[in-house]
């Protein structure tokens, strides 16, 4: 009889603690909605392509079982699909695991953090918590606990728009290292001159029929004809600079270089009257004494003691005595009065023309039909004279065969092939360019291929290494910030830009303001223009600027219906009629 008590009572404690272990889980189901989970950022967003969030939970006083182990998993749900966070589990104080635990008498708190990457199909989902528990042999799943709507995907905005570098025939800032394509700057108009010299005997302003008879003065003349008779040749100027060589008094050699520029601008005159040249434009100046000639001249001549001379001459500056001292050395150094001194009693030419240049009709023509007759500048140029992307492609291969040491003609090749969309042949193209020369604007478009083939890691190290390019490439950078929600970085490398993808890194950066501005002050806005000015407005509960922007972003691209109704930007939004007759 005592025997069978005691197996009796072994039974009902056995039974007792079964219902017990069970009721511990069943009552924690059934009382989940004390839990309390508190979700950072409400409505989940997007950044660096993944959804991260924070929860929060707490968990009551005599709520969570002793015995009991419970796994918690984060589950973002939507349409034809779901994706799960990685699950953390908990434990009751009584279970020897290593998980979490939490008090019966006291409860507890979590902190969890954690993120997914980002498809487009999770732009209207909401994340539940899936929730099993588990006592002795018995679990239990919970009905699943709804915490946060999802997901605001504004960085998805970003248009991938890098810009390239087009080798130029202009000349562009760049350090040092990089390439200065000063060789072939293109000039529709080149300067030009030439420059004759008529010489006098010592303290002489007659002009010798030995010295109009020179070679020099017989170029000009004929360059002066050509003058006449070539319509490419355009007369700029003509300056006559008359000398007196220092080794006679101030104010004589005053006088004497006077007589010789009047001499010389009549004998100018003259012939400008016979080649016909009826508006020449002249002008004269004299210089006394002809110091810079003289040192100059010393300087080139071959006389042993020159550097002594020269530094002689240094040591005065009075002029009277700097006279003196040439006089002295000219009695010292036959060389001096020989072969310096003569060459400085003269007056100088310089006939100053531009050079006119083919029209853009013919560099057109030329392009088209013998681009081996044009130099590289022209070539480069004839690409900038037509809009047809197949015209300037061919323009550029001309330019390779041509010229198949230069780079800019591979990476302007490249540059178009951008333009057409075709990557393949875009970075072919840089690549070759690359090999040519390895600079900061080629670096730059291979970063921007990296790019649009979604290689934001290859980017990234292509647009900082061609950061001395200058803005393009700065900004380029700066879509890579974006895309890694970077938005401080990503403002600071686009600077001064007024671009949508600017003010989109604006509006993420928090600066709703500035980004406005830049919406505000941007020229031939299109449809994303006035949609992104729309999320400004919710982001700043200006009701009005959200519909009138909508409404005109609508009307420019009907599709931005559907992408509105949907953009949980809109949230608040979404129930209020104003909004739902806008996006129908």
């Amino acid at each position: 009889m005592k025997k069978a008590n005691v197996i009796h009572i072994f039974t009902l404690v056995a039974i007792a603690l079964v219902m017990a272990s069970c009721g511990g889980v069943k009552k924690m189901a059934k009382n989940s909605n004390l839990v309390l989970y508190k979700v950072t950022p409400e409505v989940l967003e997007m950044h660096d392509d993944a959804v991260a969030v924070n929860i929060v939970g707490t968990f009551p006083e005599k709520y969570f079982s002793k015995k009991a182990v419970v796994t918690i998993t984060p589950v973002l749900k939507y349409e034809g699909g779901e994706k799960a966070y990685k699950p953390v589990v908990l434990q009751g104080e009584s279970v020897e695991l290593n998980n979490t635990s939490i008090a019966y008498e006291v409860g507890g708190d979590i902190d969890y953090s954690a993120a997914i990457p980002y498809t487009d199909d999770m732009k209207v989902s909401e994340l539940v918590l899936k929730i099993t528990a588990e006592q002795g042999s018995k679990s239990i799943d919970f009905a699943d606990v709804k915490i946060a709507d999802g997901v605001v995907a504004t960085p998805r905005l970003m248009q991938a728009d890098p810009k390239a570098y087009a080798g130029s025939t202009k000349k562009i800032k760049t350090t040092p290292s990089v390439y200065d394509p000063n060789a072939s700057v293109f000039q529709r108009v080149v300067p030009d001159a030439l420059t004759a010299d008529l010489h006098y005997m010592i303290q002489q302003s007659g002009l010798r029929n030995s010295e109009l008879k020179k070679d020099d003065i017989k170029v000009m003349k004929e360059f002066l004809k050509t003058i006449k008779e070539d319509d490419k040749i355009e007369l700029d100027n003509i300056e006559i600079s008359s000398y007196a060589s220092p080794d006679g008094e101030f104010e004589l050699n005053d006088k004497l270089s006077g007589r010789r520029g009047s001499q010389a601008e009549k004998f100018l005159n003259k012939e400008l009257k016979r080649k016909k040249i009826t508006e020449a434009k002249i002008a004269s100046k004299t210089t006394a004494e002809d110091w810079d000639g003289f040192k100059e001249m010393v300087k080139k001549s071959d006389i042993s003691d020159k550097d002594i001379i020269l530094r002689v001459l240094s040591m005065y500056s009075d002029a009277a005595v700097r006279e003196e001292q040439i006089k002295n050395m000219a009695a010292t150094y036959e060389a001096l009065a020989k072969d310096v001194l003569p060459e400085l009693r003269r007056s100088k030419y310089n006939v100053n023309v531009n050079v006119i240049g083919k029209s853009d009709e013919e560099i057109s023509a030329m392009a088209a039909t013998s681009p081996d007759s044009l130099n590289r500048a022209e070539l480069l140029y004839a690409a900038t004279l037509t809009e047809d992307l197949d015209a300037k492609l061919a323009i550029y291969k001309a330019f390779s065969k041509n010229f198949s040491d230069d780079w800019r003609g591979p990476n302007n090749a490249g540059v178009i092939y951008l333009k057409k969309s075709d990557l393949e042949n875009a970075k072919s193209s840089f690549g070759a360019a690359k090999d040519l020369d390895d600079n900061a604007f080629v670096l730059n478009n291979l970063g921007a291929c990296d790019l649009l083939s979604n290689n934001f890691k290859g980017a990234e190290e292509y647009f900082s290494a061609a950061l001395s390019a200058g803005k393009k490439a700065s900004y380029n950078l700066g879509l890579v910030m974006i895309k890694k929600g970077h938005y401080s970085e990503a403002v600071n490398k686009m600077g001064e830009c007024t671009s949508f993808n600017a003010a989109l890194a604006k509006v993420l950066n928090g600066d709703n303001n500035g980004a406005l501005k830049l919406l505000e002050d941007a020229e031939n806005k299109d449809a994303m223009d006035y949609y992104l000015k729309a999320v400004v407005g919710a982001r700043t509960a200006n009701d009005e600027l959200v519909f009138s922007s909508l409404k005109t972003a609508i009307t420019k691209d009907a599709t931005i219906a559907g992408k509105a109704k949907t953009d949980l930007e809109f949230f608040k939004y979404f129930e209020m009629g104003a909004f739902q007759t806008i996006v129908k």
